[in-house]
């Protein structure tokens, strides 16, 4: 069955479908924003003002405002997804954008040239935001992470742990076993797995295994037959064995947990993370690092001489992390540096990046303690934020978001209804942050307005601060991902006019 709305219908479903989605999720912005209380039918409730979190669990049984949101979503996913921070300014944003230009639409603006209109406006916003991008340095970083997570200890231990480790990609946050937050700094290349049996963990909740014998192999594992040989060599010598596949079957895993469990041999198998290319590169590292031979079990023959050495092995519930020698590697490193030079995709580019950090310097893991699940759970995802924020902030920093939009906004000329519906719109997070301060943004915009916006104003003293000067800094990708995202997303909505639901017939049958 189909529902097909249009027109009128269509706009007053989209509009409070909207403002519902981002009144909730702007209520967080802001070093006051308000947390959000959020319960899902199969996890316990939790508390959060990340907004991404907040948007991704509103849903509606409407289908035709689930629909909507769906779409409303994507501007803060893409955001999260592409600079980790900022979805709440990306949504906050739309909102402004959706409504001035519905309102326009409504009054007889033609969509079509007003999505154009948006375009253009957003082009020269971003080349004035450009104008205003700062070099980062040591104490811009700090106060950013401290900026986005909202709390001064996380953004100092999110600072620490990345100017030991200079990269996002070498810096793990997990929940620690103590109520106190800390960080430690392991050697050796890090992959993240799938859970690993809790049953490896019955004594301990870590394993350290010494001189392992490595098996790397594409294809899919179907039986231990298949690798007889080794099995049978490890068994007899009692060396423990990892084996890492592209895919296992159940039945291998259960053997060869069965194989632990009888204390007959400490054995492992994983299966590599990563899909197409980025797994091979994987492949790649793990055995330049054992010296395994890699080959194909589908249509290759495996035997002992396919296997590589790992000095040391640390396993945990949902990591392993192999030790090995850096100087064995140079040539490999020297090797990915220069294949990191020539990359020209910004994705393949991160992803070298990542191997690199693995590869020289190790992995730095943050352990977020605390009394309760929530608050553990509420802190991780700050200190996610916050690491996020100080890494793509190295590309520039800015002044505070709210206050470098109302500068771009003074001198942005009104060329038509796009540039006044952006215009307005970049007006908006400034507004929202004194909004949730509990603060009047008129006199406050007007007394920065009196400075030429060579000061801004800072809550926690209740006075103005000198720029050069100031802890109120935001990532430059941040803030122009999350205008694009606001843009692109808002104009789609506004030149959509018909929306079709397809519904799966009820067909009721009789049980016999």
């Amino acid at each position: 069955m189909k529902k097909v709305i249009q027109g009128k219908e269509l706009w007053e479903v989209m509009e409070q479908t909207v403002n519902l989605l981002c009144d909730a999720v702007s209520s967080t912005l802001g070093p006051t924003g308000n947390n959000v209380l959020i319960n899902h039918w199969d996890k316990s409730p939790y508390i959060t003002k990340d907004g991404v979190t907040i948007a991704s669990s509103i849903e509606s049984d409407n289908p035709l405002e689930n629909t909507i949101l769906e779409i409303v979503k994507e501007a803060s996913l893409k955001t999260d997804e592409l600079v980790g921070d900022g979805t709440t300014t990306t949504l906050v944003l739309l909102q402004s954008i959706f409504n001035q230009g519905i309102k326009k639409i409504k009054e007889g603006y033609n969509a079509i040239l007003l999505k154009k209109e948006l375009e253009d406006a957003l082009k020269e916003i971003l080349k004035d935001l450009e104008q205003e991008k700062l070099l980062p340095k040591a104490h811009h970083l700090l106060q950013i992470a401290i900026t986005s997570a909202n709390d001064e200890k996380i953004g100092r231990k999110v600072f620490e742990a990345y100017q030991k480790m200079k990269n996002m990609y070498s810096i793990r946050i997990q929940e620690g076993s103590t109520e106190e937050d800390y960080f430690e700094i392991k050697k050796g290349y890090a992959l993240e797995i799938d859970k690993i049996s809790s049953l490896y963990f019955q004594k301990e909740e870590r394993l350290l295994w010494k001189n392992v014998k490595t098996l790397v192999v594409k294809g899919r594992l179907e039986n231990l037959e298949e690798i007889s040989e080794i099995i049978n060599e490890v068994l007899e010598t009692k060396e423990p064995l990892l084996i890492l596949a592209e895919e296992l079957e159940q039945t291998v895993y259960e053997e060869i947990l069965s194989l632990y469990l009888t204390g007959s041999q400490k054995i492992l198998a994983l299966t590599i993370p990563e899909y197409a290319s980025h797994r091979e590169g994987i492949e790649e590292d793990l055995i330049m690092i054992s010296t395994a031979t890699i080959k194909n079990v589908e249509y290759e023959k495996i035997t002992t001489k396919d296997l590589g050495l790992i000095t040391e092995l640390k396993i945990e519930k949902e990591t392993i992390t192999i030790t090995f020698k850096r100087e064995s590697i140079k040539k490999h490193i020297n090797d990915l540096k220069l294949q990191q030079k020539k990359c020209h995709n910004s994705y393949e580019k991160d992803f070298i990046e990542q191997r690199l950090s693995k590869l020289e310097k190790g992995v730095a893991t943050i352990y977020v303690g605390g009394v309760t699940k929530t608050e553990i759970r509420e802190k991780i995802m700050r200190y996610e934020d916050a690491l996020c924020a100080i890494d793509h902030a190295r590309n520039g920093v800015v002044v505070g978001e709210g206050v470098t939009f109302l500068k771009i906004k003074e001198n942005l000329e009104e060329k038509n209804q796009g540039f006044l519906v952006l215009k307005e719109a970049i007006s908006q997070p400034f507004i929202k942050i004194m909004d949730n301060l509990g603060k009047k943004a008129e006199p406050i915009q007007q007394q920065i307005q009196k400075y030429q916006y060579q000061k801004v104003y800072e809550y926690k003293t209740d006075d103005y601060e000198n720029i050069n000067d100031t802890s109120i800094l935001d990532s430059y990708d941040v803030i122009t991902t999350a205008l694009k995202n606001a843009t692109n997303i808002a104009s789609l909505l506004l030149t959509t006019n018909f929306l079709i639901i397809n519904e799966k017939d009820k067909i009721e049958k009789d049980v016999l």
